[in-house]
């Protein structure tokens, strides 16, 4: 009687999170956010531009262009974290790249871009904001920040951006589960987000900017995408100490860093 009671007890204990995962997955991976910001852009109209884009029939996605004063000496395309509104991103971005063109469309549901998250749209989608930056503009330098790392290294593999920025780059959802949860079979996770099975693909330069302190992604997570890269197309990788996971993005260590490649 003790041994069957301490039998349900365990599987208790490892079925009920794989099933509060299974069902609430969705809320728990995609965080879409509005923020009210966007009066910056008609105050300033010659440096924020608002875009739209079509991606399915009826479904738009909202995006801005920063465009500095002087001709700028590069294009850089964002794909920002699951909690970010990257449309009001573009202020804090051009105060820290001032020479740079810089793109961003909000996720489907996101900021006012219509539709539904998932990892499907978040890839198809990616491919076609790449393919209309690219024709519009230039070929770009992508930044992938946390889950938008994971779209632009699914970018990377299927088109040619000029580079590839990747900070606080994770293993796979299923790795994180293990961390924060309980092991998640990967039958249960229905976006998978799996940066460890494509970051060998990378057939471009890219650097990889991480910390030590993030509290969200363990460090060997981007240790084991280090190992598992084209060493040859892995030009810079640096791991950093004293700011967390919402931190390192504009941490002045990494923003020195992305300004060398786009410096280039």
């Amino acid at each position: 009687m003790v041994t069957a009671l301490v039998l349900l007890g365990l599987m208790l204990l490892f079925v009920i999170p794989v099933v509060l995962v299974y069902l609430l997955q969705h809320k728990i991976i995609f965080a879409p956010q509005y923020y009210n910001r966007r009066r910056l852009f008609a105050e300033y109209p010659d440096l924020y531009r608002p875009l739209e884009l079509q991606v399915e029939k009826g479904l738009f996605l909202e995006g801005v262009v920063y465009e500095p004063q002087e001709k700028a000496v590069r294009t850089m395309l964002y794909f920002g974290g699951r909690e970010q509104d990257s449309v009001t991103l573009i202020a804090k971005f051009s105060l820290h790249y001032p020479t740079i063109r810089i793109i961003a469309f909000n996720y489907r549901g996101y900021g006012t871009s219509g539709g539904v998250p998932s990892e499907e749209a978040f890839h198809g989608d990616a491919l076609k904001i790449f393919d209309y930056v690219s024709e519009h503009y230039e070929r770009p330098v992508l930044l992938g920040y946390s889950l938008g790392s994971n779209v632009a290294v699914h970018v990377a593999v299927r088109r040619r951006p000029k580079e590839l920025i990747l900070v606080a780059a994770f293993e796979s959802v299923q790795a994180l589960s293990k961390v924060k949860l309980r092991p998640v079979p990967r039958l249960f996770i229905k976006h998978r987000f799996e940066t460890i099975n494509e970051i060998d693909k990378v057939t471009v330069p890219f650097s990889m900017y991480v910390t030590s302190d993030d509290g969200f992604v363990p460090i060997i997570q981007p240790r084991k995408l280090k190992a598992k890269a084209n060493e040859t197309m892995l030009v810079d990788y640096k791991e950093f100490e004293g700011y967390n996971h919402a931190q390192l993005l504009f941490s002045d260590e990494v923003c020195e860093n992305i300004e060398k490649v786009l410096a280039k």
